[in-house]
């Protein structure tokens, strides 16, 4: 597989309903994601995308997500160039 120039990232918040919220982001995705790490009460996914379009897809698919208090994170990544990245949603708590 081709170097992944853009990421789709969701962040979701790992509550007693995680387990349902994990199946249904898995539903609209349509796929396994390519990473997933848990971290300080958070769960990420990660899915790698060598073209613009395919992230484009997924970003519209997971759009619903952007009205769930448990994703705290909804973001496309570019790589290519970062100015051109898109964050439908962020609700992280920053750290000071």
């Amino acid at each position: 597989m081709p170097t992944a120039k853009f990421d789709m990232i969701v962040w979701v918040r790992k509550t007693d309903a995680f387990r349902a919220l994990r199946d249904e982001l898995l539903r609209l995705a349509g796929d396994e994601p390519d990473e997933s790490t848990a971290y300080e009460g958070m769960v990420d996914f990660h899915w790698g995308f060598a073209h613009l379009t395919d992230a484009e897809h997924l970003a519209a698919a997971l759009s619903p997500l952007t009205s769930w208090p448990e994703v705290a994170l909804l973001r496309l990544a570019n790589y290519d160039n970062l100015d051109a990245s898109v964050t439908y949603k962020d609700d992280r708590v920053p750290r000071h």
